[in-house]
């Protein structure tokens, strides 16, 4: 069987899917980041991550990826990737855990490390490392499934409204806006669904806005603040993926002074947390300030997904930002 590893082109696999209620938004993504990746320079391989294995999917057939050598048997040519651009929402991607593979493999990848991917899908762990520099959040606690906790020692705490929301789910699947403190279990019992871990989150009315960033050895992208503006209470599950729900403003409607501070706390949270590749960073800005919410690690690359439209907006397309990413890794893989 023939080897192709280094025939020509450097070949990437685009990892989505996972094990978590975000599987078919990842899948989306990575088709997404499959479609736009430059194949002038690259050979691209649809991947789908799944509690069975890894599957090269094409248009008929799926064929297993041989996770010996990270490769794939076409027709009795041996293809070995050289590079996996990660594009999995929740586990095994934005905890680290696929990360860990690829460090034992010494297969360059486009996200950050296990020890950041797991800090930043922990929410609790991640706020705790930021309280020292210089980031303001938001009031909130934390519940522990199998713990008694007081409903009226947290809302006394927190306020009403809150958000009750799991530690390590994304998208939005599992968060409760609570106004009443009569709604509080239910919202801690849906929570619950999602993660062992819940945290409790005072609410803050003001813009919610949204940064990407994205730092090489060679350039620092810090793209425009998009404001997300939605019919919706809340920027919910519904609101981030169905058309119409919402309006994801680019640039902000935001005074430029509110910009810088959005783009300079985001860089800090990138060197603080030790990020690589692209990662998003939420924030709601009240009376000039922001307010951090959370980063995503392995953010969004559907066409209703943030990261691409500010990439276009400042003035790039997506596959010179992926092969930004891509040569990066290829080059510096252990950063």
């Amino acid at each position: 069987m023939k080897a192709e590893q280094h025939l020509n082109k450097p070949n990437i696999a685009v990892l989505g899917g996972g094990y978590t209620s975000e599987r078919q938004i990842s899948l989306n993504s990575a088709k997404q980041v499959f479609d736009s990746i430059d194949n002038k320079r690259f050979n691209a391989y649809l991947i789908d991550v799944t509690t069975e294995g890894m599957f090269f999917l094409t248009d008929n057939d799926r064929i297993s990826v041989d996770l010996n050598s990270f490769s794939i048997n076409i027709d009795n040519n041996i293809i070995i990737f050289d590079f996996a651009y990660i594009v999995l929402h929740g586990s095994p991607g934005e905890d680290g855990k696929i990360q860990g593979y690829f460090d034992i493999m010494n297969i360059p990848y486009s996200s950050c490390g296990v020890f950041t991917s797991s800090l930043t899908f922990n929410k609790v762990a991640c706020k705790k490392i930021l309280a020292d520099s210089g980031i303001t959040m938001a009031k909130s606690t934390v519940i522990h499934k199998e713990e008694c906790f007081s409903v009226d020692e947290i809302i006394s705490m927190v306020g009403l409204p809150c958000f009750v929301k799991p530690n390590t789910s994304g998208s939005s699947y599992g968060i409760t806006k609570v106004y009443e403190k009569e709604e509080f279990i239910d919202a801690v019992n849906k929570a619950a669904e999602e993660d062992s871990t819940i945290i409790v989150e005072e609410f803050i009315k003001g813009t919610e806005v949204s940064c990407g960033i994205l730092k090489t050895s060679k350039n620092i992208h810090i793209f425009p603040v998009t404001e997300i503006y939605t019919k919706n209470d809340y920027f919910d599950t519904e609101a981030k993926y169905t058309p119409g729900f919402t309006e994801e403003i680019t640039p902000a409607r935001i005074t430029k002074e509110e910009t810088k501070l959005v783009q300079e706390n985001t860089s800090i949270i990138y060197d603080e947390l030790e990020c690589k590749g692209i990662v998003r960073v939420d924030y709601i800005i009240k009376n000039g300030v922001p307010y951090f919410l959370e980063i995503n690690s392995i953010p969004g690359m559907s066409a209703e997904s943030i990261i691409p439209k500010q990439i276009r907006s400042a003035g790039k397309t997506i596959a010179e930002i992926l092969s930004e990413v891509i040569d990066d890794g290829l080059l510096n893989p252990t950063k």
